[in-house]
């Protein structure tokens, strides 16, 4: 509890009826990792990610197309056959010996045309598209452990805003337990007229002003607990009760050996090579648009109720389909372009190497602050309780006035408030050091 903080044990205390279940920090973690909405958005991104894997594999494999028609002619259809287009032969003479007029008469009609073909040159293409699908499934990746991340210290801070606002509760009902004392004595000292009435009424002041501040503290402490309940993806009014906020650990690694955690950990610079490997990938991808699509195929053509073509044909061969081969120069123009991007997204990862070293040093010296102020605010608090006890028993002896001891009293609960802060502001620094050295 904020107002009784001994010497060597700096600790939080948190406050919270008995009947809720204990909710600790690990446990509030891990709850979100799985139930946190944005955290299972994420995971479903990865998700969708594997699959356009499968999608590009599968195009290595023989592709298929089937296309049926039917319908009824509104008008016969009429071939025109003129003499001797099928040539002319000695003793026959022209074939046909004369003009011919053929009709396909009226008929329901069914056409059918079926191809099974094997991509040959499409291979590489294909290829080149699932290294891009396989670079977007890595990206989808770090992109859900940064956000797994981003949770995790949203739910710490909330952790630590809860731990500080029910320590602070604590402190509130000791004073005003405290302050109903001194008011009783008061009141005992004016009927015996040793005390001005005004003394009194300055000790009811006291007493509604702490009352305010109690209600204000647990209103505050409902809210953010109803905003980690959101977090942790449950109701917004499940009771749970949270464990002290401890004292600083140990000293942690020191920064040359943060550094390097960091720039083997934090998804950002993943991230940053990944683009740099995709930007590659765009470029090939783009340049095998010169390479013509090559396929051994066999294709089926069936012909239904039309007399004069053949009901069935299957043919077997290679098919070439180019896209646009002459764009007078467009591509190479794109090519120029994909280039520079790669060269930008190099650029970026080495930009974010600096940036990730800058944060880790800057949230590293930060934690070492948080820590000394710690030290501080508990030493402030040891002598406020101290001096408070002091003139309290002064008080009691009639040897010290009234303002002295509201001041006292005042300024103690000020510097418990003080260190509830200064341990609530380390233990978020310490989640923001762990967030920049990329820990999960």
């Amino acid at each position: 509890m904020l107002g009784a903080i001994l010497p060597g044990d700096i600790s939080l205390q948190a406050q919270t009826p008995d009947a809720a279940p204990l909710l600790t920090e690990r446990e509030a973690v891990e709850i979100a990792q799985t139930a946190n909405r944005q955290n299972r958005e994420s995971a479903l991104d990865v998700t969708q990610a594997f699959s356009a894997i499968r999608q590009a594999e599968s195009y290595f494999l023989p592709q298929s197309s089937v296309k049926i028609l039917s319908g009824y002619a509104l008008k016969p259809a009429e071939f025109f056959i003129p003499e001797g287009a099928l040539g002319s032969y000695p003793g026959t003479g022209p074939v046909p010996d004369k003009n011919v007029t053929i009709s396909g008469g009226q008929n329901v009609t069914l056409t059918t045309f079926a191809t099974v073909g094997q991509p040959l040159s499409q291979l590489y293409k294909t290829h080149l598209a699932l290294l891009t699908a396989r670079n977007q499934f890595s990206l989808a990746r770090e992109a859900k452990r940064e956000q797994l991340q981003n949770v995790t210290q949203q739910v710490r801070q909330a952790y630590h805003q809860i731990c500080l606002l029910d320590a602070k509760i604590a402190t509130d009902r000791s004073q005003l337990k405290y302050l109903e004392e001194t008011l009783a004595v008061a009141n005992h000292n004016v009927e015996q007229g040793t005390a001005l009435a005004a003394d009194s009424m300055d000790v009811k002041s006291a007493v509604a002003q702490q009352r305010y501040g109690l209600l204000k503290d647990t209103d505050a402490l409902a809210t953010a607990r109803e905003q980690l309940n959101i977090l942790l993806a449950r109701s917004v009014d499940e009771a749970f009760s949270v464990e002290p906020m401890p004292a600083p650990s140990g000293e942690e690694a020191d920064l040359t050996q943060a550094r390097a955690t960091a720039l083997r950990q934090r998804p950002e610079i993943r991230e940053a090579k990944l683009q740099v490997g995709k930007a590659e990938l765009d470029r090939r991808s783009e340049k095998a648009g010169y390479i013509p699509d090559v396929s051994a195929q066999v294709t089926y053509a069936g012909f239904q109720n039309i007399s004069f073509l053949p009901t069935n044909m299957v043919t077997a061969g290679i098919s070439l389909d180019w896209d646009n081969p002459w764009d007078w120069g467009r591509r190479k123009a794109k090519l120029a372009a994909l280039r520079d991007a790669g060269k930008q997204q190099s650029l970026t990862a080495e930009d974010a190497t600096d940036k990730v070293l800058l944060d880790v040093s800057r949230k590293y010296r930060a934690m070492q602050e948080a820590r000394s102020l710690v030290e501080a605010a508990s030493a402030a608090k040891e002598a406020s309780a101290e001096r408070l006890r002091v003139v309290t028993d002064q008080f009691k002896q009639q040897t010290a006035l009234l303002a002295d001891v509201l001041k006292q009293t005042a300024n103690d609960s000020q510097q418990a408030e003080n260190l509830g802060q200064a341990l609530a502001a380390f233990w978020n620094a310490r989640a923001d050091f762990d967030l920049a050295l990329g820990n999960d």
